[in-house]
C-alpha cells in the first residue's frame, strides 16, 4: 500500500488587513520567494517549539527552505518572469513517504513558527496559516 502524500503549508493575510499590512506583506512574500530567506528561515527555526524542526538545515536550493536530501520543504519560487499567482506565501513539496515521513505534528510546529516570524514582519496579527494534503497521482 502507497502511502506517500504530498503537503503544502499556506499561509495568507486576513482579507481586511489595513493597506499597510497587505505592503508589508507583499514585501515580505517577495523576499520568501525570491530565494534569497536563509534569515527567514532561521528565524522560523528559532520560533519552533519542537527540537526536530529547530535543527533541519536550510535547504541550499534556488527557492530555500528547510530540510536536507530527502525530507525537505521548499519556499515556492517566483522567476522574475513570473506573474503573481496568488497572494499567498507557500511552502510546497513537501513528500512524505515511508522512508522519509513528516508527521502533521511537526508541519504544525512549522506553521505555528512561520506565523509569528509573518506577523513579526508583518507587525500585526494578522496571518493564517494551514495544510493542504493530497496523494500524487500515478500514471500508469
Amino acid at each position: 500500500m502507497n502511502t506517500t502524500y504530498i503537503y503544502t503549508l499556506r499561509f495568507r493575510l486576513d482579507k481586511d488587513a489595513p493597506d499597510k499590512y497587505v505592503e508589508k506583506w507583499n514585501n515580505f512574500k517577495s523576499v520568501c520567494e525570491s530565494g534569497k530567506n536563509k534569515h527567514i528561515v532561521e528565524h522560523i527555526k528559532d520560533e519552533c517549539e519542537l527540537e526536530q524542526n529547530k535543527i533541519l538545515p536550510y535547504l541550499d536550493r534556488v527557492e530555500g527552505g528547510l530540510g536536507g536530501n530527502n525530507k525537505q520543504i521548499r519556499f515556492r519560487y517566483k522567476n522574475r518572469r513570473d506573474e503573481d499567482i496568488d497572494e499567498d506565501i507557500v511552502m510546497d513539496q513537501i513528500w512524505s513517504t515511508e522512508t522519509d515521513a513528516w508527521a502533521l505534528e511537526d508541519l504544525d510546529d512549522l506553521i505555528s513558527a512561520f506565523v509569528k516570524v509573518a506577523e513579526y514582519y508583518v507587525e500585526s496579527e494578522c496571518v493564517n496559516g494551514y495544510i493542504e494534503m493530497h496523494k500524487p497521482q500515478i500514471r500508469i
